[in-house]
């Protein structure tokens, strides 16, 4: 499994606009994708960061998505799109105990 991770900078008085849109338009639109296994979103009230964690079965599969869906996902966040601040990868690995 693969993670992407996003941190976005949102004034406080959008967190639930952004949140309620993102859910909308980004969630919605990964689900009907290969690969999309799930996301959850964290909210950090002291540093105004919403922060996704995206999971997809495989790497391959994540950056398959083509760039035209990526644009048109962007799109439809309209007024509430929100430059990424960080991203970040990671691989989830398993031990066999």
């Amino acid at each position: 499994m693969v993670i992407e991770w996003l941190r976005f900078k949102v004034p406080p008085e959008k967190w639930e606009e952004f949140i309620l849109r993102d859910e909308e338009v980004w969630t919605v639109g990964l689900k009907s994708l290969d690969g999309y296994l799930g996301k959850e979103v964290w909210v950090d009230a002291v540093e105004n960061e919403v922060v996704m964690l995206i999971r997809w079965e495989t790497r391959e599969q994540w950056k398959s998505v083509p760039q035209s869906k990526i644009d048109e996902l962007d799109a439809k966040m309209g007024d509430l799109q929100m430059p990424i601040a960080e991203s970040r990868e990671y691989q989830v690995r398993k031990f066999l105990h």
